[in-house]
């Protein structure tokens, strides 16, 4: 990629830093959790790190009594539900874009979001990179998912046959992933809780393998589990951005639109691509690959 997280933010906290010094009464920030998992927590932990100690920043559960604050930072989508229902300036964070689009508060310059998910043209671009050959992705779904219109029009840009499967009572899980590996090169994860649980995805990885069709994941714990590859953001690349629209913030009074994260991590499964006879490109390699490509 052209640049990090670290040097845009430093690139920019030259300037803002120094405002923000000049101000006699610093910006006041609550960083809302959702819960106290360890996720949410080095998230915050992140963020805490990256922004200028000058900062007034209070850390609470969605749980708690909301601390008064000029700017709230919400952290999961049961802390973006909360605060939707006020008009306090709002910055979401780890939430997917699809459950940003279901609040029912109006995007504007004191509302935004850092999606968690990647885009559409990302996941293909990783596609195009790691698997050359690949022309038909396939992708399962229960409910159409948000993300459907952009990846029907991303995977035509991208010369992709994209092969869509839906589950339900007259495709039942089982028999819809087998008639969509009949016809894949390569299964693409949507964001799909009712199909991808706990209790399926590891029957869904061991077809996949079988057919010799592999899968490209939303995660590392995906990867682990058996998946080629994935690609998603970091905290620590989720962190600089939100402090970065936190010191825009501080600035102007306005937040940055709603923006998936620039930056992104590739994992590869070295073992499942030697299975499939893959030959993979290391993840930097990769990661430069669907910089150039998206």
């Amino acid at each position: 990629m052209v640049c990090t997280g670290r040097q845009v933010f430093a690139t920019l906290g030259i300037f803002f830093v120094c405002q923000t010094l000049a101000c006699a009464n610093p910006l006041r920030v609550t960083l809302v959790l959702s819960d106290n998992t360890p996720a949410y927590k080095e998230l915050g932990s992140e963020i805490r790190s990256v922004l200028p100690k000058e900062y007034d920043l209070k850390v609470i559960g969605v749980d708690e009594g909301m601390a008064d604050a000029e700017l709230y930072i919400a952290m999961g989508m049961k802390a973006a539900e909360t605060l939707a229902h006020s008009a306090k300036p709002t910055l979401n964070i780890l939430i997917p874009r699809a459950g940003f689009e279901k609040l029912k508060r109006i995007p504007s310059s004191s509302y935004s979001a850092i999606f968690m998910d990647q885009p559409m043209r990302r996941h293909l671009a990783l596609i195009a990179s790691i698997l050359p050959n690949a022309t038909s992705v396939g992708v399962l779904y229960d409910t159409p998912p948000s993300e459907l219109e952009s990846l029907r029009k991303q995977a035509g840009v991208m010369h992709f046959d994209l092969q869509e499967q839906k589950v339900d009572q007259e495709h039942l899980l089982a028999g819809a992933l087998s008639d969509l590996l009949q016809v894949s090169d390569v299964i693409l994860v949507l964001p799909d809780n009712n199909i991808y649980r706990s209790d399926t995805i590891r029957n869904i990885l061991l077809e996949t393998y079988r057919a010799h069709v592999p899968m490209v994941g939303l995660s590392a714990n995906y990867v682990r589990a058996g998946a080629l590859c994935a690609i998603y953001s970091t905290p620590q690349q989720i962190a600089y951005q939100a402090a970065e629209a936190i010191e825009i913030f501080a600035n102007t009074g306005r937040l940055p639109i709603s923006q998936y994260t620039r930056e992104f991590e590739i994992s590869v499964n070295n073992q499942v691509a030697r299975s499939l006879g893959v030959q993979v490109k290391d993840a930097d390699q990769l990661r430069v690959e669907v910089g150039r490509r998206q």
